[in-house]
């Protein structure tokens, strides 16, 4: 149960700086290149939160899955 609550709350910690990054953009009215929305860094933190969200998740549907096999292609092809 440990290990759950660890995981948890690091994709709640990912999803809440990529809210952040996003908010940021919002109250500058821009996306710039060098911003965590520009840059593309929110977009894969945001990814890798719900990767850890549906890892952690015991009941999954069908389409989770799939979800999940598309974020971490996502997430490979962004190393």
């Amino acid at each position: 149960m440990a290990e759950q609550k660890k995981t948890l709350l690091a994709a709640a910690s990912a999803a809440s700086a990529a809210t952040l990054d996003m908010i940021e953009a919002a109250l500058d009215d821009a996306i710039t290149p060098m911003s965590g929305v520009g840059s593309g860094e929110a977009l894969t933190t945001l990814a890798d939160a719900m990767r850890l969200l549906i890892d952690v998740n015991p009941i999954v549907s069908d389409d989770a899955n799939q979800l999940h096999g598309a974020l971490i292609r996502f997430l490979e092809g962004r190393i």
